[in-house]
């Protein structure tokens, strides 16, 4: 199994948590072109997990793994430098407006007096809040974590925590309803709450409207 349809089985299985538990949340049927969802609710856990999944697939590959297993680690190069990227260390935490993914990384100059070439990296991303919504802008400070490694990789490493967390709001969109075409629902927004993340979603606008020999499995691009 790919990374891809890993993410599509975990955003799948949230779904059908939200289905059960909180009936009528979702669409049960097509959603009007343009037309907006409820929110899909994401806790700090769930989160976690979906974002998990979501970076090995933004990561680009990583160490041959058992067959159907994601990548567990992928190695950065860059010139003479290399940074080895631990897939399976991501965290998520959220707060009002705030979304850190936090991440493990090892690299010979990061190494502590003891030689343990491990070191723990946070990536920020401010995003809106319910009150205050900014669709699906995300800024970012530079990364927390060891000075050798954040000024030598914060741009990538900002834009593996991004994009897994654009993977994850694309992912639970498209399972979270369809629009009359059959085409899967597009993210328009995020925002972080302590209770965790909130994905808004709708229906594609006219204009936009993809026939069904047009368009990909699931409506996902």
């Amino acid at each position: 199994m790919s990374e891809r349809s890993n993410l599509e089985a975990a955003c799948g299985a949230h779904l059908a948590f939200i289905r059960r538990n909180c009936p009528g949340l979702l669409p049960d049927g097509p959603v009007d072109p343009g037309r907006s969802i409820e929110p899909i609710p994401v806790d700090p856990k769930q989160a976690t997990a979906l974002v998990r999944t979501a970076v090995a697939h933004a990561a680009g590959g990583g160490r041959p793994g058992r067959p159907g297993s994601e990548a567990d680690a992928v190695v950065w190069t860059h010139g003479a430098d290399s940074l080895l990227v631990l897939l399976d260390s991501v965290t998520v935490t959220t707060t009002d407006g705030l979304v850190t993914v936090g991440l493990d990384v090892a690299c010979d100059e990061a190494a502590s007096a003891a030689g343990d070439l491990r070191s723990h990296v946070d990536v920020d991303l401010v995003v809106g809040t319910a009150e205050r919504p900014t669709g699906l802008l995300a800024a970012a400070p530079v990364p927390r974590g060891p000075a050798v490694v954040v000024d030598r990789w914060q741009d990538a490493l900002v834009a593996l925590a991004w994009q897994a967390l654009l993977d994850a709001a694309a992912g639970l969109s498209a399972g979270a309803g369809r629009d009359p075409d059959g085409a899967g629902l597009v993210p328009t927004s995020w925002s972080g709450s302590k209770e965790g993340l909130a994905i808004g979603a709708q229906a594609r606008h006219p204009f936009d409207r993809q026939p069904a020999t047009s368009r990909g499995s699931g409506g996902w691009r």
